[in-house]
């Protein structure tokens, strides 16, 4: 869990919300919506990944490390960092994925990917600040902050959209 409540979680889920505002904009957007952002998620995720070796490569640059093991030490560290951003994007992708599968109809998929991206926000926001202090208040207003940028690009979407 410690690392999928990560900035690159937040990352994950800003996104995919993103994503959704400026490709979803046809009654018809489910199917061509996933899999535009399926795609950017996964080369983000992979960008985020390799970013995260190289900046990890020089890690105990004291020490005498064959470039092999040094190059899978970053490897494993940029991963276990990464994850949060592929897992928590794949929530709100979720819901596009009902839409695909005619469980919901396609605007009701995307504007349910846009509000379940808020929630997620606001849970990463209160789990990440719930490790260090037991006050509701700050959980809360932690919560906030996140969700409210989800807030900004739902009203982004009605925006370029309506």
């Amino acid at each position: 869990m410690k690392h999928l409540v990560t900035e690159s979680a937040v990352y994950g889920v800003i996104l995919v919300a993103g994503l959704v505002v400026i490709v979803a904009n046809t009654a018809e957007a489910s199917w061509d919506v996933l899999v535009k952002v399926l795609a950017t998620v996964v080369v983000f995720w992979a960008a985020h990944l390799y970013a995260g070796t190289v900046a990890h490569l020089g890690d105990d640059h004291e020490q005498e490390i064959p470039v092999r093991d040094r190059l899978a030490a970053a490897a494993r560290h940029s991963l276990d960092h990464s994850w949060g951003m592929l897992v928590a994007a794949l929530v709100p992708v979720s819901v596009l994925l009902l839409g695909v599968a005619n469980a919901l109809d396609d605007q009701a998929a995307i504007w349910g990917t846009l509000w379940v991206a808020v929630a997620v926000l606001g849970v990463l926001g209160y789990f990440k600040v719930a490790v260090w202090t037991p006050r509701l208040s700050l959980r809360l207003a932690s919560a906030s902050i996140p969700s409210l940028l989800g807030l900004v690009l739902i009203a982004l979407k009605v925006f370029v959209h309506y």
